[in-house]
């Protein structure tokens, strides 16, 4: 059987040469050519999986290493009868991990003292209920706008896209949709940017373009550069508007899920989903697959405010501002051809804070680190 996988599924080689022949690939120029002889086809978001590239292919199974799947003509795989599995909730925990660790940049670069702002998630998919679940667990003044979910939660504090912009920090994780009753694509356009407040915080780690980056320049200017802005995700990737770098106080090269744990985590479902479909049984389980974290454990010293506490200890773990220093010096430099995908390829690794256990005197703040993912060492 012959496998291609995407070159940045990490594991590629341990999981799957147990079941066929491995190639690995480069995920965005992927062709017809490389594929038609294919039996297994393991991507990730950069590759778009379409009637145009497996048409005439022997591909029966289909993968992606990812949450999202607009990269996937689903209609069409299932008029082909190729059998697709996706990895849903597999880099929740790192996206977490980077909206925490950016506001802990934005308290440590700007005293933003977040805990207590009004917090407004926009998604409350796996990605977003796990943002959302951390800051109710920290006592912030949550809510969350996802008209497919409202009625299926209704523990949640579900409000309007209206009643999410009215709060002090915005985190999107909405998937991109062009069509149907609410489609995402330029969600968040001139109109409903114009009603957010000066000093707002817009955290962007879903998908580029669902924020309009011409409304947001325009916001920018029209609050005179009061608002902080953490973006992962760009309109037009690969290529990123290098204006809209400058004013961003954090850029990064869509990395938000990228921990070692997480993107092993992917390979590790797609894995298990082939082996299924397959019809053999899996000879390696989730523990093996995963590796534990380099920080094993941190002990706090007193005195600190909660923030600067929170910000220290996941900058410890994981300082999303290394992410965001590659990323400008690296287009500064400009040494490599296509700087957005050298950079993913390319990635330092990084940990999750659930793989890091703290120790503190008190238990108000062990239950915040709690809560920020960190296992308590008490």
């Amino acid at each position: 059987m012959n496998i291609i996988v995407d070159e940045n599924m990490p594991n590629a080689a341990l999981l799957f040469s147990r079941l066929g022949d491995v190639e690995l690939v480069n995920g965005r120029t992927l062709t017809r050519e490389q594929v038609k002889d294919v039996d297994v086809l393991l991507v990730r978001s950069v590759t778009k999986v379409t009637k145009n590239l497996l048409e005439g292919s022997r591909v029966r199974f289909v993968g992606s290493a990812t949450i999202g799947v607009d990269h996937i003509d689903l209609d069409y795989l299932q008029e082909a009868g190729i059998a697709f599995s996706n990895a849903p909730g597999c880099n929740a925990e790192a996206v977490a991990d980077y909206v925490f660790s950016s506001l802990g940049y934005l308290h440590l670069s700007k005293k933003l003292n977040w805990l207590g702002k009004k917090i407004g998630v926009i998604g409350y998919g796996n990605v977003g209920k796990k943002v959302y679940s951390r800051f109710a667990a920290m006592g912030c003044q949550v809510c969350v706008y996802d008209p497919f979910k409202e009625e299926k939660d209704s523990d949640i504090n579900f409000t309007s896209l209206k009643g999410v912009l009215a709060c002090d920090v915005v985190s999107l994780h909405a998937p991109l949709t062009k069509s149907g009753s609410h489609p995402t694509q330029g969600m968040l356009g001139e109109a409903e940017l114009n009603s957010l407040n000066a000093g707002v915080t817009i955290i962007s780690a879903g998908r580029g373009g669902v924020i309009d980056e011409s409304a947001l320049f325009k916001l920018h200017g029209r609050l005179g550069g009061d608002l902080n802005l953490i973006l992962d995700v760009w309109q037009d990737e690969p290529n990123i508007n290098q204006k809209l770098v400058s004013l961003v106080d954090i850029a990064t090269p869509h990395i938000a899920g990228y921990s070692k744990q997480g993107r092993e985590k992917g390979s590790w479902m797609v894995y298990k989903a082939l082996c299924e479909h397959l019809g053999v049984v899996t000879d390696i389980n989730e523990i093996d697959a995963i590796s534990s974290g380099l920080c094993a454990s941190l002990e706090i010293a007193t005195g600190y405010i909660d923030e600067e506490v929170l910000a220290r200890s996941m900058h410890a773990v994981y300082d999303v501002a290394r992410d965001d220093a590659r990323l400008r010096f690296k287009y500064r430099e400009a040494k490599e051809k296509d700087v957005f995908d050298w950079l993913r390829k390319c990635y330092v690794e990084r940990d999750e804070f659930n793989t890091c256990s703290v120790k503190h005197d008190s238990n108000d703040v062990l239950s915040l680190l709690g809560s920020a993912g960190f296992v308590i060492n008490n």
